[in-house]
């Protein structure tokens, strides 16, 4: 069998992952401080030979963060030459994720080349390395398209079993100027009717307790 060996030169190619949960009821993003040059970055790194890139962007989220997520979506490339200049005689190429955690369960640590790893609010966001801001940005502007496109992307950033406030609160943070949505009566509304009367959401049969009256609980609808 006679090897290929490609005649043209090859960039580096990347994969950058924008982590979103909701904290305190406010969208936050995962950042970490590069051990390099001290800048706060969206976690990622470079493609090892052998593996596909959303392999290479679940090993990074553990290699970096120590976590694995429930959903992981490529949603766009970036590729101007001058992205990142450390080699000069190198392109590198970035191929970003979207990532999706309740970060009730998400117990983050920082790990081989970056020094820490902590939770942004989205709308604080500090100035990143490379174009890892437009890539946050860009990323948000995906988020809110895709939450209104295919509403069970809510469901990740939710504990398995949820009171219908958490998830229209969640719609409201994730979505925000879905404005005929904000009253209680239009969103159950719309519950009930999503998939031709099917639903969104299944009662589990559960209640949670606490000051108030109990909640029922529900789970995403198969």
């Amino acid at each position: 069998m006679v090897q290929f060996e490609s005649e043209f030169w090859h960039p580096s190619v990347a994969t950058d992952i924008v982590l979103f949960t909701i904290r305190n009821k406010v969208l936050n993003i995962l950042l970490a401080k590069r051990k390099d040059n001290g800048m706060w970055a969206v976690p990622g790194g470079f493609l090892q030979k052998g593996e596909t890139l959303r392999q290479c962007a679940e090993r990074e989220l553990k290699e970096e963060a120590g976590i694995s997520v429930p959903y992981l979506e490529q949603f766009e490339n970036f590729s101007d030459p001058n992205r990142d200049l450390r080699n000069p005689n190198t392109q590198v190429i970035s191929v970003a994720f979207i990532a999706i955690h309740p970060s009730g369960k998400l117990k983050i640590k920082a790990n081989t080349d970056v020094s820490d790893v902590n939770w942004f609010e989205y709308d604080g966001i500090p100035k990143l390395a490379f174009d890892h801001n437009e890539i946050c940005i860009k990323a948000r502007l995906k988020l809110e398209q895709l939450a209104k496109d295919k509403p069970d992307l809510l469901f990740p950033f939710l504990e398995e079993e949820f009171t219908l406030t958490e998830l229209h609160e969640t719609l409201l943070i994730v979505s925000s100027d879905i404005s005929s949505l904000k009253e209680k009566r239009n969103f159950r509304k719309w519950v009930a009717e999503y998939n031709n009367g099917k639903g969104l959401v299944a009662e589990t049969g559960n209640y949670r307790t606490g000051n108030h009256r109990p909640a029922k609980l529900y789970k995403k609808f198969i």
